[in-house]
């Protein structure tokens, strides 16, 4: 009895490590997009890294992507837009 007593704490540990990592589940991969100004026309952005040879978005409470390539969509990252290169247009 006493051993198993002992052996509470680590069955504990692993018990909860094991459920840290049952509920660490991955994000769904998430569009971002960004219009371009040009009716219809939107920046593809979910494959491309942010970046200062890409594009960026500074800090602000604006929203700076969307998850659908629609102003009514969710925002997908905030900030103010800024442009650096070029990008792939939808």
């Amino acid at each position: 009895m006493k051993s198993i007593r002992n052996l509470l704490p680590a069955l504990g540990l692993v018990f909860g490590a094991t459920l840290a990592m049952a509920m660490n589940f991955a994000d769904p991969a998430v569009g971002k997009y960004h219009p371009t100004g040009q009716p219809d026309e939107w920046y593809d952005l979910t494959n491309v890294t942010p970046g200062p040879s890409t594009y960026q978005c500074n800090s602000s409470s604006e929203v700076c992507t969307f998850t659908e390539p629609d102003d009514q969509s969710a925002s997908a990252s905030m900030g103010i837009f800024q442009k650096n290169g070029s990008l792939p247009i939808l």
